[in-house]
C-alpha cells in the first residue's frame, strides 16, 4: 500500500470539506483545487490527526475515508472524531451491501405508506412540513444512500427544496445528497427495477 503525504491528505481535506460544507465549491469541476500551503499546514492544531490518516491510507482510501464521514454529519470530515474508523466501516458495508440496503429502506418506506394508508409517492410530500422520507432518514431509518438513489430516480430533493426552503433542518440534508452524488455510482436502471419490483409485492 502507497500511502499518501499528509500534505496531501491535508489538500484533500480541505477540498472536501468545502464541496460537503458550502454550497459553491464543487470538488469534482474544482478538480480539488484549494489554497493551501505548507507553512499553514505545520501550524495547524489537527497535524497529528492528519498525519495519521495519511500512515494509514492510501489516496483512494483517503478520498472514501473523508467522504464517509462528511455524509455521516461530521462536518470536520472524521479528523477530530473518535468514531471516525467505525463510520468509515459503517459506510463501506452499506457500499458492499447498497443493493440489499436500499431494498430493505424501501420495504420500511413501503411499510409505512400501509400503515398510514397512503401511496408511495407520498412519502416525498407533506407540504411544508417533513415527509415521510426525511422523518425516517433523521431517525437513520433509511440511509443516505437511499436518499441519493431515490433522488436520482424521482428529483424529489428540486421540489423539497423549494418547499422547505425556510426549513432548519432541511437545507443540510439536501446539501449533503446533491454533494455525495457524484460519488455514489448509481445503476438507475437497476434500482428503478428493484423500486418496481417492491412497489407491486407490496
Amino acid at each position: 500500500m502507497i500511502c499518501m503525504e499528509a500534505f496531501d491528505v491535508y489538500r484533500s481535506y480541505l477540498a472536501l470539506r468545502l464541496h460537503f460544507t458550502t454550497d459553491k465549491y464543487d470538488v469534482i469541476k474544482q478538480r480539488g483545487r484549494v489554497r493551501a500551503t505548507k507553512q499553514s499546514f505545520f501550524k495547524r492544531n489537527d497535524l497529528l490527526s492528519i498525519r495519521k490518516i495519511a500512515d494509514t491510507f492510501n489516496e483512494k482510501e483517503v478520498v472514501d475515508f473523508l467522504v464517509a464521514n462528511f455524509v455521516s454529519g461530521d462536518r470536520w470530515g472524521g479528523v477530530f472524531n473518535s468514531e471516525a474508523k467505525s463510520n468509515y466501516n459503517d459506510w463501506k458495508r452499506r457500499i458492499e451491501a447498497m443493493t440489499y440496503t436500499f431494498t430493505n429502506d424501501i420495504d420500511k418506506l413501503l411499510f409505512e405508506t400501509e400503515k398510514q394508508d397512503i401511496k408511495f409517492e407520498d412519502i416525498f410530500d407533506n407540504g411544508s412540513n417533513h415527509p415521510i422520507l426525511l422523518k425516517k432518514y433523521l431517525r437513520k431509518d433509511v440511509s443516505i444512500e437511499t436518499m441519493v438513489i431515490l433522488n436520482e430516480i424521482n428529483n424529489y430533493v428540486a421540489i423539497l427544496d423549494k418547499k422547505l426552503d425556510n426549513d432548519i433542518i432541511w437545507p443540510d440534508v439536501s446539501r449533503i445528497i446533491k454533494k455525495y452524488t457524484p460519488f455514489l455510482d448509481v445503476d438507475k436502471e437497476k434500482y428503478e427495477s428493484i423500486l418496481r419490483r417492491r412497489i407491486r409485492q407490496d
